[in-house]
C-alpha cells in the first residue's frame, strides 16, 4: 500500500434548467361599442391587435386562433380558427409579426345585454405548442355612442338650430342660464336670460301701469275655470312679460303697459288657443275662451294616455311632427312582463294633436324610468326632454 494515496475524486453531475416565460399581454380596453345587428358601423364594430410570442417572448408568427367573450351573464361567445380567418390581418413593426382581429358587435355578443365585457384572444403555434393570450375589455351600450353624448341633460333644438326669437333652452340648466338682474346687465347672448327685460323676482303679475284682469271662460259649459296657466308675451314672443294663474272665480289679475301682447293659456282638460292676441288701452278685463277636451282612455288598462297639441310661433297647428318616446334606462319590468327600450311613435294631426299610451313611470322597475320624448319635422328636431309619466289614466304634455 501507498504511503501516499491518491486523493479521492468526487465527481458531481450538474443539472441546468432553462426556464421558458410565457408572457401574458396586459389587459386592455378596446373602448365603447354599440349593439347594432343592422350593418357593422363605426360604433358596432371591435378592432383589436394582438400578438403570438415564442418561448422567449418574441412577436412570432401564430397559425391558430381561439377567442373567448364573457359577458354581465357569462360566457356568451368562444370560436376557434386558422391565421387566414377574414376577421385577421397580418402586419409587422420592426420585422415583427402583429395581427389585427375585426369583427362587428353583434356577432359576438351575445344577447348584446349592456354592460362591460372581457375577450381573450389564443394565438398558437401548433408547432412549438405555444399559447399566447391576449386579454381585452369592452363595454356595450344601448345605442349609438354618440346619441349617448346628445342624450346628456335635456335639450332644445328649435327649427334645426336657428334662434329667431324661439326660446332654446337647455331645460336641466336653465337655473344657471338665468340671471335675476335687468337685461340691460346681462353681458352674455344666446341664452334664456337674455331675453328678460325685468328682475326674475319681479315678473310675477308684470309692472305695467295698467291693472288687467283675464277671465279663462269653458264655453262648453259656460263656466268659468279655476287654476288655468297664463303667461303674457310681447307679440314675437321674444320677452316673458308677465305670468298669472286663475283662482277659483276663472280670474286672474295682471299689471300691463298699453300695447299689443299674446297670452297662452293652458289647463287639465281644456284646448286653448294656442295664442290669444291682447291689445291693452288702459285698465280692463280680458276673456280667454276655450272647450272641454278628453283625449279617451288609453287602449290597455293601466297606462297613461300621454297628449298635447304643437303649434308653431304663429299659432298654426304643426300636422306631421313624430312624436317618439323611449327608455333610455334599458331593458325594465312591468310586474312579470320584460320591456323593452324600442321606441313607440306617432304622429300630429291637422291639429296638431298627440297622443301616446304608456306605462307610468312608478309602474316600472328601472331606477330611472323616465320616458325620453322626441318632435321631429322634415327640417330639424323640435324639442328632447325627458319626463315622468304619472299613473294617471290621461296626462296632458307639457314643456
Amino acid at each position: 500500500m501507498s504511503d501516499n494515496p491518491q486523493p479521492m475524486r468526487v465527481f458531481m453531475k450538474t443539472t441546468i434548467t432553462v426556464i421558458f416565460i410565457l408572457a401574458v399581454m396586459p389587459g386592455l380596453t378596446a373602448g365603447i361599442v354599440n349593439n347594432s345587428t343592422v350593418s357593422p358601423t363605426a360604433e358596432d364594430s371591435l378592432s383589436v391587435i394582438f400578438y403570438s410570442l415564442d418561448s422567449l417572448g418574441n412577436a412570432d408568427t401564430a397559425d391558430s386562433i381561439y377567442i373567448l367573450v364573457s359577458g354581465p351573464g357569462g360566457i356568451v361567445y368562444r370560436d376557434s380558427s386558422t391565421i387566414a380567418d377574414g376577421r385577421v390581418t397580418a402586419g409587422s413593426i420592426c420585422d415583427k409579426t402583429i395581427y389585427t382581429f375585426c369583427e362587428q358587435v353583434s356577432n359576438i355578443d351575445g344577447d348584446g345585454w349592456p354592460g362591460q365585457y372581457a375577450m381573450t384572444i389564443l394565438a398558437g403555434q401548433t408547432a412549438a405548442d405555444l399559447l399566447t393570450p391576449n386579454i381585452f375589455e369592452f363595454q356595450i351600450v344601448s345605442r349609438d355612442f354618440s346619441d349617448q353624448i346628445a342624450l346628456i341633460g335635456d335639450s332644445v333644438l328649435v327649427r334645426g338650430g336657428e334662434i329667431d326669437a324661439n326660446r332654446a333652452v337647455d331645460s336641466a340648466s336653465m337655473a344657471a342660464w338665468v340671471w335675476n338682474a335687468p337685461q340691460a346687465d346681462h353681458t352674455e347672448t344666446g341664452t334664456f336670460g337674455k331675453y328678460l327685460d325685468s328682475e326674475i323676482s319681479g315678473i310675477g303679475s308684470g309692472s305695467g301701469a295698467c291693472a288687467v284682469t283675464m277671465v279663462a271662460f269653458d264655453r262648453t259649459v259656460g263656466q268659468v275655470i279655476p287654476h288655468v296657466s297664463l303667461a303674457v308675451r310681447n307679440l314675437d314672443q321674444s320677452a316673458l312679460i308677465a305670468t298669472g294663474r286663475t283662482d277659483i272665480n276663472g280670474r286672474a289679475g295682471f299689471n300691463l303697459d298699453n300695447g299689443d301682447f299674446t297670452v297662452s293659456a293652458t289647463a287639465s282638460g281644456y284646448l286653448f288657443a294656442a295664442f290669444d292676441t291682447l291689445s291693452i288701452a288702459g285698465a280692463g278685463t280680458d276673456t280667454i275662451f276655450c272647450d272641454q277636451f278628453d283625449p279617451g282612455l288609453p287602449n290597455f288598462p293601466l297606462l297613461c294616455r300621454v297628449y298635447g297639441h304643437i303649434f308653431d310661433a304663429g299659432g298654426v297647428p304643426e300636422e306631421d311632427v313624430r312624436v317618439t318616446a323611449w327608455l333610455p334606462s334599458g331593458v325594465t319590468t312591468f310586474g312579470p312582463a320584460i320591456i323593452a327600450p324600442k321606441e313607440i311613435a306617432t304622429a300630429t294631426d291637422s291639429t296638431g294633436y298627440f297622443y301616446l299610451d304608456l306605462i307610468p313611470s312608478d309602474s316600472l322597475a328601472a331606477d330611472d324610468a323616465r320616458y325620453e320624448f322626441t318632435f321631429d319635422r322634415d327640417d330639424g328636431s323640435i324639442l328632447r326632454k325627458r319626463i315622468e309619466v304619472p299613473d294617471s289614466t290621461s296626462w296632458r304634455m307639457t314643456w
